[in-house]
């Protein structure tokens, strides 16, 4: 099986079946840091010092597109040894089967904010329409969000002040790709942009999902993540296809969600 990334930050993997790939566009995230106290785990700009392969039969056992309870336990147990391993923090705690009543981009905005949060970093606030329309997009045509469709203003009156983006292609299910994007991103894995003597394009991904983006990006004012997200059963040759769309937005919580943290948090049993 073969995995590549694509996008802006052409950070490409190569391994089987599977792809992924990011991009980024507007001003740089960095310097402006959110609350990070009690964080647990690694906060960009620091990474895992290696990547690690699922330590289940997560690829073996399961097909591009399966998003069944056996197939997600088997994600959750591979996150929960990665992050042991890499980072000497905790698995993911939310309800399996309240996770699998929701649909396949309502649960890329779930592990991406448990990911975040379980870190101490703020979640994205909602999934936000306008950006899961850009997110889609890209998902069904197998590739990463087009960064030049990203609306510069939100519903609500915000202002995009950062976007980042990041696609993969065959890797099962949401979680699936969140263990790619988190845990095989970096020196050792399958990162084509990652390697001996060029680690420019190393945990790409990653970085975009744990984006510090705060109140110093915008002045001292409001500051707030929102996030598209985009599946595709089948796109490019690849029989799953899942995106993200991370924004970082100067003003208002967007007003066009269509799935909410808080929604999520009660639903899934969330502290």
């Amino acid at each position: 099986m073969s995995k590549t990334l694509r996008g802006t930050c052409r950070v490409a993997m190569a391994a089987g079946a599977m792809a992924l790939a990011a991009a980024a566009l507007f001003c740089s995230a960095g310097g402006a840091l959110a609350s990070t106290a009690g964080h647990r785990g690694i906060l960009v700009p620091g990474n895992p010092a290696r990547s690690m392969k699922p330590g289940t039969s997560l690829l073996s056992s399961c097909g591009a597109g399966d998003n069944s309870s056996t197939c997600s336990q088997l994600a959750v147990t591979a996150i929960g040894q990665a992050r042991r391993a890499l980072e000497r923090m905790g698995g993911m705690s939310f309800s399996l089967p309240a996770y699998q009543r929701l649909t396949p981009a309502q649960q890329l905005f779930v592990v991406v904010n448990l990911e975040r949060t379980e870190r101490g970093l703020a979640p994205a606030a909602v999934l936000s329409k306008s950006l899961s329309r850009v997110a889609q997009a890209g998902a069904q045509a197998g590739r990463d969000p087009a960064m030049g469709s990203v609306p510069r203003h939100m519903p609500g009156g915000g202002r995009t002040a950062w976007a980042g983006s990041t696609w993969s292609g065959g890797w099962i299910n949401a979680l699936g790709a969140d263990y790619a994007w988190m845990y095989d991103d970096g020196p050792g894995g399958s990162n084509l942009a990652c390697r001996p003597g060029y680690s420019k394009g190393c945990w790409g991904h990653r970085d975009i999902l744990l984006t510090n983006f705060g109140s110093r990006s915008c002045h001292g004012n409001q500051a707030e993540i929102a996030v598209g997200t985009g599946h595709a059963g089948r796109a490019a040759g690849y029989g799953e296809s899942d995106t993200v769309l991370m924004t970082g937005v100067c003003g208002p919580v967007p007003s066009d969600a269509v799935f909410t943290w808080a929604e999520a948090k009660k639903l899934l049993g969330i502290r």
